[in-house]
């Protein structure tokens, strides 16, 4: 699909500027589903600009306003994606070394994707994300432009550039990051004006499931003081146990992606309320395009061996009481797929409501936003996503029924008119 008609397939509501409230605006649903994953005695939100102001059956009888009927649909919270980059894109369709075409690609060019990126992350009903890894302040520039009003997206926190070898050369004549190094890498992040801190505890991206520590437990503690102090968050990218004691004694806010973490490691993860963004269905993304990025036979068997082993730490954590929360970590091709996520916590033993829960009131924790997002109820933010069938029951009714998403009292997404248009990703095969 070309860049022009995907536009044209989606109906948005979109207005510029800020929200401007004539009178409360009552949306009735056969269902509501809050965060905790419960369904409410309620069918009725009622918003009035950018927040919800009741919740609630028959409100038009007690509130002035104009009534909606969304009948038939099932209302949740807008989901959280604690886990994406969505300044990685390109201006087409990626053919055969995406990672190399994406170096290639001007910065105009990326912004672009990322606009689009952002248009199909709403249509999978995420209306919050926390965006982890970008450069030339695309990210910063895709995040005030969306707060502004100027596009249509998400929420954006985002981290700027990752603490990271490639993106902090040691100087000549340093053997290994030092605190001071990371402290100093820290505020520079700090200064640029990071929503998170996120360090790269270990290797291992894309193709690469390797899990070499980069930096030592001293190093990411100083980091994580240098974060705390200034009031920001903080978290350690690992792909294996490597580099998890260290964040753990740091007390990070997340562990993101990693795998073959010991009893002990987890119960203090549980016990230090670490929260846990396992990415399990980004390694079923890159097999299944593996054309796009140039991956062998071997490469994609390896991708889904990997799969299998996230799925067994999320059991493993789940089963341990270590709060997961969602994250796709989404690039290029896979935005519009997010929350083929959820699938992959039911297909790990989570029960539906588990997995709702993970991508809205456990994201709204972690973020810092659990009195604002991830909650239908009074004086939150007026973000939900309404949904054909009862997600409670398959949660595919979630994954690949989209029809309308309210962010901050907009109807963003709304595709009542034209159910075609509504987004039903691909989730493939796990393993």
């Amino acid at each position: 699909m070309t860049l022009k008609n995907f536009f044209r397939s989606v109906a948005i509501v979109f207005a510029l500027g800020p929200a401007v409230s004539a009178e409360v605006t009552i949306y009735r649903f056969e269902r509501i589903i809050d965060g905790t994953g419960e369904i409410l005695d309620a069918q009725d939100i009622a918003i009035d600009g950018t927040r919800i102001t009741a919740v609630g059956n028959q409100l038009d009888q007690s509130i002035t306003g104009t009534l909606v009927l969304l009948e038939g649909l099932t209302a949740l919270p807008g989901l959280i994606d604690a886990h994406t980059h969505i300044t990685y894109g390109l201006k087409a369709q990626p053919q055969g070394d995406a990672w190399a075409e994406l170096n290639a690609t001007t910065r105009a060019d990326r912004y672009e994707a990322a606009k689009r990126n952002a248009l199909l992350t709403l249509q999978t009903g995420i209306t919050s994300i926390r965006d982890l890894n970008a450069d030339q302040n695309l990210d910063f520039d895709l995040r005030a432009e969306i707060a502004e009003g100027k596009l249509p997206g998400p929420r954006v926190f985002t981290s700027g550039s990752g603490i990271h070898p490639f993106n902090d050369p040691l100087p000549e004549g340093m053997a290994e990051a030092t605190p001071e190094f990371l402290t100093v890498a820290t505020q520079k992040r700090l200064e640029a004006g990071a929503d998170w801190i996120k360090i790269f505890g270990t290797t291992g991206s894309a193709s690469d499931l390797t899990s070499t520590p980069y930096y030592s437990a001293d190093a990411i503690a100083a980091a994580t003081r240098t974060a705390k102090a200034a009031g920001k968050r903080i978290t350690v990218h690992t792909y294996g146990p490597e580099a998890v004691d260290a964040a753990i004694t740091a007390r990070v806010t997340s562990l993101d992606h990693p795998v073959g973490m010991s009893k002990r490691q987890l119960a203090a993860m549980a016990d230090a309320g670490i929260i846990y963004v396992p990415t399990i269905d980004h390694n079923r993304y890159y097999a299944q395009h593996g054309e796009e990025y140039g991956y062998d036979a071997d490469t994609k068997a390896n991708l889904h061996v990997f799969v299998g082993r996230n799925i067994e730490a999320v059991r493993q954590a789940h089963a341990a009481g270590v709060t997961i929360a969602m994250g796709s970590d989404a690039v290029l091709t896979g935005f519009g797929e997010n929350t083929c996520e959820l699938k992959a916590f039911v297909a790990a033993g989570m029960v539906p409501a588990e997995a709702i829960r993970a991508a809205t009131m456990n994201g709204a924790e972690l973020l810092g936003q659990e009195l604002t997002l991830g909650r239908i109820r009074s004086g939150y933010a007026a973000d939900f996503v309404a949904v054909s069938g009862n997600p409670l029951e398959d949660i595919d009714a979630l994954v690949s029924g989209v029809v309308v998403v309210s962010k901050d009292g907009r109807l963003v997404i709304d595709h009542r008119r034209n159910p075609d248009a509504v987004n039903k990703p691909n989730c493939g095969t796990l393993y």
